[in-house]
This record gives structure tokens, C-alpha cells and sequence, in this order.
């Protein structure tokens, strides 16, 4: 809640709550308080309201994700949710953003159908190919839809990454190798 508040208000707001913990507050530090409280609040309000806007524009109009941001910032903001940061690197006298988070952390797909104990199934960027696959996997390949029914399931990094040519490459071999290899048993 405090990063509503200017750093100033924020500073404040902390003396206020020590000497609140210390009970040295005075009844007008007691009011200022509240009223940064109740700022804070306000804010956080706002800002729930506007995204809420937001959230039912994107559905009602049926907006993607790949229309409002590109495949690179998308990639860029999935990975700093994994609590990696994109870092810029100099090659050859230009500067290059790449990402620290390795290709065996980038999740791409996952599913659990099963409600039962168990980890869902996950399948990682550039991961390598076992000689099963997961019952969650093999469910998916009905009607000759793999590929969209795995799309179904495709994280905020997936759908990202499989919308670029070297996704969909990759998403086409991965839906190949579950419809051509038996189940884990």
C-alpha cells in the first residue's frame, strides 16, 4: 500500500508508525496518519478500478495480448515475473537485451487435467525430448487438434513465444513427438 504514497509521504508515514509502535504518537500525528492511510487506500482503489477497466475492454473487444505488446516485451515481462531481470549486453559495439532466466527455466506449457496428487505436466523451451510423454500430454491429442488444445494451456511466456516463427516450430515438433510417442507409465 505505502508505494501509493510519495517518497516524502512515505518516509512520514514510517516515523508515524514507529513512534505509533512506541506509543509516543501525539492525536494530530494520529490524524496524519490516517489520512496517509486513507490516501494509500485510495490509490490502491483507483488503480484496482482502472485495471478492472482494462481487463473488460481487452475481453469485451476480444484483444490479445500480441496486439497491444510485442513478442520481445512479453518474453521480457515473463521473465521478470520468474524473478529474473533482462539484462543489457554489449556485443560488437551494440547493445543486446537478453534474458538471465536459462532455457530450461522457461516454461511453456502446463498442464494438470488430473486433479489428483502430482505435478502438472510442463513442457520448457527448447527442452529435449523424452521417450514418453505425460498422460496429461497425451490426453490432448484428440480430433487432430494437438496444437490448439496444447495452446490452451500455453503460460503468458508461451503464448508469446509460440506466436513467433520459431515458436511455432517448436510447438509443432513438441505436438509431433506426443502424438508419436506412448505414454509414462
Amino acid at each position: 500500500m505505502l508505494k501509493y504514497l510519495s517518497s516524502p509521504e512515505q518516509s512520514r508515514f514510517a516515523e508515524l508508525q514507529h513512534k505509533l509502535a512506541q506509543f509516543s504518537i501525539t492525536a494530530e500525528e494520529q490524524q496524519e496518519l490516517s489520512t496517509l492511510v486513507t490516501k494509500a487506500q485510495h490509490f490502491a482503489g483507483e488503480r484496482a478500478k482502472a485495471i478492472e477497466t482494462a481487463r473488460k475492454l481487452i475481453a469485451d473487444n476480444a484483444i490479445e495480448i500480441q496486439a497491444v505488446f510485442s513478442a520481445q516485451a512479453i518474453l521480457g515481462a515473463a521473465a521478470s515475473l520468474n524473478g529474473k531481470r533482462a539484462k543489457a549486453v554489449n556485443v560488437g559495439g551494440k547493445t543486446r537485451h537478453s534474458s538471465s532466466v536459462g532455457r530450461s527455466e522457461q516454461v511453456l506449457i502446463q498442464v494438470k487435467l488430473d486433479k489428483g496428487a502430482g505435478a502438472p505436466s510442463r513442457y520448457k523451451k527448447g527442452q529435449k525430448l523424452a521417450k514418453f510423454v505425460s498422460r496429461n500430454f497425451k490426453a490432448l491429442d484428440v480430433g487432430n487438434q494437438l496444437s490448439e488444445n496444447l495452446l490452451k494451456y500455453a503460460t503468458p511466456l508461451g503464448q508469446a513465444y509460440f506466436s513467433t516463427p520459431e515458436g511455432k516450430a517448436e510447438l509443432e515438433a513438441f505436438a509431433r513427438h506426443v502424438h508419436l510417442t506412448p505414454v509414462n507409465s
